[in-house]
């Protein structure tokens, strides 16, 4: 196995993958953890979301249960997954497309979720892809991410597992993002997840205007 695959070599295999995306993905919409994203989503004012990485659509069906009239929509660069997506989600905004160049005009979502998407973007392009967050969001990101502030607890998550953690506090900073709140996730609230038990935080941040 290669610890050190790229963005691009990621993205080739969930572009390719084939899995039941109703079984594996939609139907654990209960999910632990996507009932405190969905509480600390109904903390902050906002009328539209969009979730890049969505896949078919779990953590939308929650927060339709949770947050009902709300403006949902998604990407993903998997077409199986966003065209059940979209036969689930009668009039959501939903396209196949990247996290990098997503198919959506200037600031025009109130937030920008993302549940464990970032962890596959390497070092050399997660800041082209907060750039683009950053761009397409009026209000705030809220990250579900792998974030340690040690360099070295990042590297080790690398080498065992190929996953990208960062120190997201600092990287959002970086980018102007502001009044970032960061919560750690409770092992109960992602029973059996490891890395997550170490690395798995929420992170809610004000996008900068500009």
């Amino acid at each position: 196995m290669n610890l050190f695959k790229t963005t691009n070599q990621h993205k080739k295999y969930w572009i390719n993958r084939k899995i039941d995306w109703q079984k594996s993905y939609l139907d654990t919409w209960d999910h632990p953890h996507r009932k405190v994203l969905a509480y600390m989503l109904s903390q902050i004012p906002f009328y539209s979301l969009i979730e890049i990485g969505c896949g078919s659509g779990a953590n939308l069906k929650q927060i339709v249960k949770s947050l009902p009239g709300k403006q949902l929509g998604g990407i993903d660069i998997n077409k199986d997954s966003i065209d059940l997506a979209k036969e689930t989600f009668k009039g959501g905004v939903f396209f196949t497309c990247s996290a990098d160049d997503i198919m959506m005009s200037d600031k025009s979502t109130d937030v920008l979720l993302s549940d464990m998407t970032l962890i596959y973007v390497d070092n050399w392009n997660i800041k082209k892809y907060l750039k683009e967050i950053k761009r397409v969001t009026r209000k705030y990101v809220v990250l579900c991410e792998f974030h340690h502030e040690s360099w070295i607890k990042r590297m080790q998550l690398k080498i065992t597992s190929g996953y990208n953690a960062y120190n997201w506090k600092k990287l959002l900073t970086s980018e102007d993002f502001y009044d970032i709140i960061d919560y750690k996730i409770a092992e109960e609230e992602w029973p059996g997840g490891n890395p997550q038990k170490t690395f798995g935080h929420i992170l809610i941040a004000k996008v900068p205007r500009k």
